[in-house]
């Protein structure tokens, strides 16, 4: 996967695999840990709360399983251990994984296995929680569209990350293999744009800036930023300016099409 060779690897949400073998047997065994984003939903109420996942998944077995904590309506802090849950292979590196507890902890999840990409929900005490590691978009199109005469290019080329604050109100934006142009050339292999504004919401999140500046200080200022992350942060739709070109971007967290947002 090209398009992540820089960012993957910047990635802030994930230390990413790491496995230890005493016996010098293959390694079957890989563990990582995530900084994990979670909205809690009570009564139209959305409560955003962001901890942390030890993750560990079998390659012979193919499950996986975690520890993770969030916050509930009253601000307590609560930790959820999973058992080994069985991985299926759902499309090329995208796997879902599902436990049905005694109901009110049923769990059902997405991982995959290229980009550190976790995303599961399950309910608890009758609330219903989504949580996901930072938000990377690895399968998005991305249009560029010249206002002025209507001419326009799409790629998959870039991929584009959003990793959330403690508070839920701030990200970083950071897009890999950047093509402000309407040939698809690649300028920029990654930027960064801080301090975008978030607003957590019942499907997702959105994410503005009426103007932010890039990593590369005095090129590729954004204009006029408003992304939609939209059926459970599944699905990504947005728009953004820069050099006099008009971006939209499209697609989803994993290689997979929505059809249930809750399933």
């Amino acid at each position: 996967m090209k398009k992540l060779s820089i960012l993957f690897f910047s990635l802030l949400a994930v230390t990413l695999f790491t496995a230890c073998n005493d016996n010098d047997d293959p390694v079957n065994k890989q563990t990582f840990t995530s900084t994990i984003n979670n909205r809690m939903f009570d009564d139209g109420e959305v409560i955003f709360s962001q901890g942390s996942a030890k993750v560990e998944v079998n390659f012979t077995n193919m499950t996986i399983q975690f520890t993770s904590d969030y916050r509930d309506i009253n601000g307590q802090s609560h930790s959820i251990t999973t058992p080994e849950m069985k991985m299926i292979n759902l499309n090329g590196s995208i796997y879902q994984f599902d436990f049905t507890g005694n109901g009110d902890d049923a769990m059902t999840g997405r991982f995959d296995m290229a980009t550190g990409m976790l995303w599961y929900t399950f309910s608890k005490d009758g609330h219903f929680v989504v949580s996901t590691s930072q938000l990377l978009y690895a399968y998005s199109t991305t249009t560029v569209t010249n206002p002025d005469n209507g001419n326009h290019y799409s790629h998959k080329q870039s991929a584009y990350l959003f990793a959330l604050d403690a508070r839920g109100e701030k990200c970083v934006m950071k897009i890999s293999n950047f093509a402000p142009n309407i040939a698809g050339a690649i300028e920029a292999e990654e930027l960064q744009y801080d301090g975008l504004n978030v607003t957590p919401t019942a499907s997702g999140y959105t994410i503005t800036a009426s103007e932010v500046e890039s990593s590369m200080r005095g090129f590729y200022t954004i204009t006029d930023l408003n992304i939609v992350l939209d059926a459970h942060c599944r699905v990504i739709n947005g728009s953004f300016k820069c050099s006099d070109l008009d971006f939209t971007i499209s697609g989803g967290l994993f290689n997979e099409q929505v059809i249930d947002i809750t399933d």
